[in-house]
């Protein structure tokens, strides 16, 4: 199956100069006296694809939830927009989407009827019309529509996988969110869903995903690295990331990681890299090191305090 097909559906909000889509400040976690996302601050720019990448524990979707509003954090604050409104304000609001790793569509139902029932929940329209041409417009923009009449526990798991997407699309998110998208695909899945998701980019949704698939992630514009414990190791291109971690490739990022006595040394290597350089250039709040276009926030940059 070839990559869908964008189709112009979004609302004027993907218009909206690039800004930060999503903002941590001095964010942290902790979980039964466990540290499970060390403090954090950082800044996505607008219009990207993200991977938030590490190992096991490393508190991957720790971060995506407090990003998207689903966990309160221990200390520090998360924010979305140009206009710092805090997450967890948004969530549920239809202007942040978020796809969990298990799919959450009715398997049962054939998948426009699915669509349909969620679009009605979701969109405040009286028009019955309205709702039906929402649902028509995601269907053929992610690749579905000569789906829409089978049941959903028929389909591949990359169609099911777009049609989680598709829920979350409905309501034309600002930012999207996804938890491991790529799960349990084979390749050809994997990589059409990544395609979907580069092409809500460039029609303006900043999409976030968690991932510790070097392939996934070398489709990103930017990385977030987490080393153990949720310890803030990196923000940057991908390509950028072996060079800081003295490794060959993104495989290579991994045992670098794990190989490190303290997880803490990483992120304490990540703020020395940018401070050493006296924080951001007078006169604009970003860096160039690398390439890096992440923002940097009283001397932070994508870091810890």
């Amino acid at each position: 199956m070839s990559a869908p097909s964008p189709s112009p559906v979004l609302d004027p909000r993907s218009e909206l100069p690039a800004h930060a889509a999503v903002r941590l400040d001095g964010v942290s976690v902790e979980r039964d006296r466990q540290t499970t996302l060390a403090p954090a601050t950082l800044e996505l720019p607008a219009r990207e694809l993200v991977a938030i990448a590490g190992g096991r524990g490393a508190g991957k979707t720790t971060m995506l939830e407090v990003m998207a509003g689903l966990r309160v954090p221990s200390a520090g604050a998360a924010s979305i927009g140009a206009g710092g409104v805090p997450a967890h304000q948004l969530a549920g609001s239809g202007r942040i989407g978020v796809v969990p790793q298990d799919d959450i569509v009715h398997r049962e139902l054939p998948l426009r009827r699915t669509l349909l029932h969620a679009a009605r929940l979701r969109i405040d329209s009286a028009d019955p019309g309205d709702v039906e041409r929402k649902v028509d417009e995601v269907l053929d923009r992610l690749d579905l529509s000569s789906r829409s009449e089978v049941r959903v526990g028929s389909l591949s798991g990359g169609q099911r996988k777009r049609a989680s997407i598709a829920v979350e699309l409905l309501t034309r998110p600002e930012v999207l969110f996804l938890d491991e998208p790529t799960s349990g695909l084979d390749p050809v899945s994997a990589t059409e869903v990544v395609s979907t998701l580069r092409a809500l980019v460039r029609d303006g949704v900043t999409v976030v995903m968690t991932t510790h698939d070097p392939a996934q992630i070398e489709a990103c514009d930017r990385v977030v690295f987490l080393a153990p414990d949720g310890h803030l190791a990196f923000v940057g291109p991908p390509s950028a990331a072996p060079r800081h971690f003295g490794a060959d490739d993104l495989v290579g990022v991994y045992h670098a990681m794990a190989a490190a006595p303290s997880p803490a040394a990483w992120s304490r290597r990540w703020d020395r890299r940018h401070c050493a350089s006296g924080g951001r250039p007078a006169g604009t709040d970003r860096v160039s090191a690398t390439d890096d276009r992440t923002t940097t926030r009283g001397g932070v940059v994508g870091g810890v305090r």
